[in-house]
Parts: C-alpha cells; sequence; structure tokens
C-alpha cells in the first residue's frame, strides 16, 4: 500500500495531553439479557416500561425521517416546571448540560471546584477544557461519606472559581445537603462571581429541588436528567434551567439540534405521565427499603443513600457473595475512592427484582454460617 507524506495537525493541548483519557470504543462487552441490571443507576420498574413502550408504540414513522422540532416540549416542559422556554435548554442528558456550561464559560486556566468523589464527567470536562479544577474531598466516617458546606464555603471564598459543579444528591456518595446548606453556598458563589451548577439528576428519588430558585439568583444553572426516574436513559434527554441571560449563552454553544427526534416526541408524551412516574419512583424506593431492610437484618453495613441507588458491605462474606451474584445481576462491586472502601452498589429496583438478589445473599450466609 503506498503511503504518503501527509500529516495532521495537532488537536488542542488540553485534548492531545495524557492527562486526558476516555474508554477504548472498540471494547467493551454487552450485559446480557438474562441477567439482572443494577449497575447504572437506571430505572427497571417493569410497569413503567410498558408505559414507555405503549408510547414508543404511537410515534409516528415521521418522526424518523424528520428533524427535530422542539418549540412545543420547551413549552410543555416550562408549564411543568413553572417556568419560562427561555429559561430552558434541551440537552442530551444532564450530561449534555454540564458539557454545555463548561463549553461556555471555562477557558484554560478557570478555576472549578467540584466535589469527590463525584460524577467523572466533571474532572472530564475540566481537562477537556483546560481549566484548573480544585476538588473538595468527601471524608470518610462511622455513617459513610462526608462533606459539610463549611468546607465547600471555604474552597470557594479561598481559591475564587469561575464554576462551582455541586450534584444534589452527588453521585457515587448518595449524599445531600439542605436547602438551607445549599442557599448558602450558592449565595457564597455569587460574592465571588462564580457559576454554580446544582445537579438534580436524581430527583425525584430525592424530592427537594431549587430549580425555582433559577429566578432568584442569576448565577445558578440546575440541570436534570430523564435516565432516572423517567425510565428514558436510551433516549438521552435531559435539559438545563437557568436564567435566560444565562440561557441565552448556553444556547449559542448547543448543536444545530439539541436532541433528536424521537426522544423529543417521547419526552413531550411523557409529560402527561407524570403521575406513572412518581408511582414508579415509590415502587422502587419500596424495594430500595426493603433491600437495606434485609441486608441490616444479616448484619451488613448499608449507607442511607438519597439517589435510587444503595450501598452495602458485605464484610468478611464479600468473596462468596460476589462469585453467587456474579451469574444472577450486575452490580458495582468496589470503589477506590477511601469514603467508600468495602462498599458495593445496587440500583434501586422493585421488590419483585430484589427478590433473587436477597435471596441470593441470605444463601452465602447461611451456608457460611454453618461452616458449608
Amino acid at each position: 500500500m503506498k503511503t504518503n507524506n501527509f500529516s495532521t495537525p495537532m488537536p488542542r493541548l488540553e485534548v492531545a495531553g495524557s492527562t486526558l483519557m476516555r474508554p477504548d470504543w472498540t471494547t467493551g462487552s454487552y450485559r446480557k439479557r438474562n441477567m439482572l441490571w443494577l449497575d447504572k443507576n437506571e430505572n427497571s420498574d417493569p410497569i413503567l416500561s410498558e408505559v414507555t413502550s405503549r408510547i414508543l408504540a404511537t410515534v409516528s414513522r415521521e418522526v424518523l425521517y424528520s428533524y427535530p422540532e422542539n418549540v412545543n416540549l420547551y413549552k410543555k416542559l416550562a408549564d411543568h416546571l413553572h417556568l419560562d422556554p427561555s429559561n430552558l435548554l434541551l440537552t442530551a442528558g444532564s450530561d449534555g448540560a454540564i458539557r454545555s456550561a463548561f463549553e461556555a464559560y471555562i477557558s484554560p486556566g478557570d478555576v472549578v471546584i467540584h466535589t469527590q468523589p463525584t460524577f467523572a464527567m466533571y474532572s472530564v470536562y475540566s481537562r477537556m477544557y483546560g481549566a484548573d479544577a480544585q476538588p473538595v474531598e468527601y471524608l470518610p466516617s462511622s455513617d459513610g461519606p462526608k462533606l459539610s458546606e463549611e468546607r465547600i464555603i471555604d474552597a470557594v471564598k479561598k481559591k475564587h472559581p469561575k464554576m462551582v459543579c455541586l450534584p444534589n444528591p452527588d453521585s457515587p456518595t448518595g449524599t445531600v445537603l439542605t436547602k438551607k446548606e445549599l442557599r448558602a453556598i450558592v449565595a457564597a458563589a455569587g460574592e465571588v462571581g462564580a457559576l454554580i451548577l446544582v445537579d438534580e439528576a436524581y430527583y425525584p428519588f430525592h424530592k427537594e429541588t431549587i430549580i425555582q430558585w433559577v429566578k432568584e439568583y442569576p448565577h445558578l444553572i440546575v440541570t436534570r436528567s430523564t435516565g432516572k426516574a423517567w425510565g428514558l436513559a436510551g433516549l438521552r434527554i435531559g435539559y438545563a434551567a437557568a436564567n435566560s441571560e444565562v440561557t441565552k449563552i448556553l444556547h449559542k454553544v448547543r448543536p444545530m439540534y439539541e436532541v433528536n427526534t424521537i426522544a423529543v416526541t417521547m419526552m413531550e408524551k411523557m409529560l402527561d405521565y407524570h403521575d406513572e412516574m412518581l408511582a414508579s419512583v415509590r415502587r422502587l424506593e419500596e424495594g430500595k427499603q426493603l433491600f437495606i431492610k434485609e441486608m441490616r437484618s444479616l448484619g451488613f453495613r448499608v449507607l442511607d443513600c438519597h439517589g435510587n441507588f444503595v450501598h452495602v458491605s458485605f464484610g468478611n462474606y464479600e468473596e462468596e457473595i460476589h462469585l453467587e451474584l456474579s451469574s444472577l445481576v450486575y452490580y458495582r462491586r468496589s470503589f477506590n475512592d477511601p469514603c467508600l472502601q468495602g462498599f458495593s452498589r445496587f440500583s434501586a429496583a422493585t421488590p419483585e427484582i430484589f427478590k433473587p438478589v436477597i435471596d441470593s445473599i441470605k444463601m452465602i450466609v447461611k451456608q457460611k454460617e454453618k461452616g458449608e
């Protein structure tokens, strides 16, 4: 094969650097259909899946060959949230909203404060856009990861960031800040001229929200996902809410079309099924509480998590339980972060879905106690 002397141009230094690495897209494996998927905090509720499947079946063929028309969804979503369409940006999940904020506001050298551990993309986008990331670490405690609002405010005042990233609930920690604590942090960010991004991806598993505060604080962005409560992770649709002056800037960096036509059509229809979504959240919460109760009855340490997931430490039974569950369910086996050392994470599921997992764990405990 003949070669040539052509060369490629250099990418941006922030992207070319060895510190920015992404997973290999050519490798990996599909999750098996005959196993339970409790590893990515998706909504596996079969009743809600019936609703979304029924709605999907009503989507017309024109949706496949036509470009998105988003104005009706903007209006309907704004009414649903008691906001104005000018306060909103549709995005590819809350992740897309976070990236838009970085792209619109962060220049090389700007300080970005985020918690640690947290959603991985805060660190990725910080490196991608050349930010000076300043993580504020959760500390381990007998009650799980701890991070006070005083430590966050202290970091804001000392480091004068361009942006503060604060998921509430945070993930993977499952921790939350109260509205009083959030108000103090939002105010501190405003005092130093920082944008503050509060990700409510797990709403309404955690029912408290500050989305109405975008009317009050011009430097606040609240982002949300439909991949948790709404059961639409595969459609990759979310949104950002902010003061209209901020959303004007965010819209400047959007793609030609914010999200795809199927996602727009499905979300517009799903907003009519808000009660069904809330019922699904209740079913998943029921299953989560059952799992917590059963794990604690076996003597395992379980953390109180405010998202649609739960952390459990299997202690001396860890090796046997991981082996038994390996052919039954996908879940996050372990974490490298000190504040979650020794814990495994399971996505919330209905009581029926959790039952075989609980039964398998009970069987291992019983066998080990008998010395088998």
